[in-house]
C-alpha cells in the first residue's frame, strides 16, 4: 500500500489521541497560566519527545516480530487485544462514575501543573506521552494498523511521523497559542482549563469507550 494509504490508516487514531490526550492539554493550557513560557516549551518539547519514543519502539517491535515470524495475520489480532485494552479503561473510569460520582476535588494533574518547573517539566512531559498506558495503547494501535497494511518501511515510518505530529497537536496548541496570540491567549486558556476540570471524568470515558470501540472494530 501506498504512503498515503497508510497515513490515511494512521489518522483517526492520531484524533483520537488529540482527543483522549485532552488532560494533557489542559495540563499544558494550565502552564500557559501559572508558569513561564519557558516552562511550557520543554513541556511541550517533553510530550513531543515521549510520544516519537514510544512510536518508534513499538514499530520496531512490531516489524521485528513480523519478520520473526514472516506473517502479519497475528497484527490484527493485537489490534483486537489494544481495542479491547481502550475499552476497558473507559470502563474502569465509568464504574468509579457510577460508585463514587464525579471528583469532588481538584484532579491530580491540575495540582502537578502547579509545581512544575524547569527539567521537571520536560521529564514529566516525556513519562505522560511515553509510558503512560493510556499513550502506550494507544500508539501502538496506530503502530498495529500501519504496520497491517503495509510492509514498506518508508512508508510505515511516514505515517508513524504524521501519527505523532498530528496526535501531538492538543498538547502543542497552548504554546502554539502564546507564540502567536501572547498575554491574549492566557484568558482563553484558562477558560478552558476550568470547563475541562468540571467534565473531564465523563469526557474521558465516553472518548477511551469510543476509541477503543473503534480499533475493536476496525481489527474485527
Amino acid at each position: 500500500m501506498s504512503v498515503s494509504g497508510a497515513v490515511t490508516a494512521a489518522l483517526p487514531f492520531a484524533v483520537g489521541a488529540v482527543l483522549a490526550h485532552l488532560p494533557t492539554t489542559a495540563m499544558a493550557a494550565g502552564l500557559s497560566t501559572l508558569n513561564t513560557g519557558t516552562v511550557l516549551a520543554r513541556f511541550t518539547a517533553g510530550w513531543l519527545a515521549g510520544v516519537a519514543a514510544v512510536t518508534a519502539a513499538g514499530l520496531l517491535l512490531v516489524d521485528t516480530a513480523v519478520l520473526a515470524v514472516d506473517s502479519s495475520a497475528w497484527v490484527r489480532w493485537l489490534r483486537l487485544a489494544l481495542g479491547i485494552g481502550l475499552i476497558a479503561l473507559g470502563l474502569r473510569r465509568l464504574f468509579g462514575l457510577v460508585r463514587h460520582g464525579p471528583a469532588a476535588d481538584e484532579p491530580g494533574w491540575v495540582r502537578s501543573a502547579r509545581g512544575l518547573t524547569g527539567r521537571k517539566a520536560l521529564a514529566t512531559a516525556f513519562l505522560l506521552g511515553s509510558v503512560n498506558p493510556k499513550s502506550g495503547v494507544i500508539a501502538l494501535s496506530a503502530v498495529a494498523v500501519i504496520v497491517d497494511v503495509t510492509t514498506v518501511v518508508t512508508a510505515q515510518i511516514v505515517a508513524a511521523v504524521v501519527f505523532v505530529a498530528v496526535s501531538s497537536l492538543g498538547v502543542a496548541a497552548p504554546a502554539l497559542a502564546l507564540l502567536v496570540f501572547g498575554d491574549r491567549a492566557r484568558r482563553p486558556l484558562d477558560a478552558f482549563v476550568g470547563g475541562f476540570v468540571r467534565h473531564s471524568d465523563v469526557m474521558m470515558t465516553v472518548i477511551l469507550c469510543a476509541l477503543g470501540l473503534y480499533v475493536t472494530l476496525n481489527a474485527l
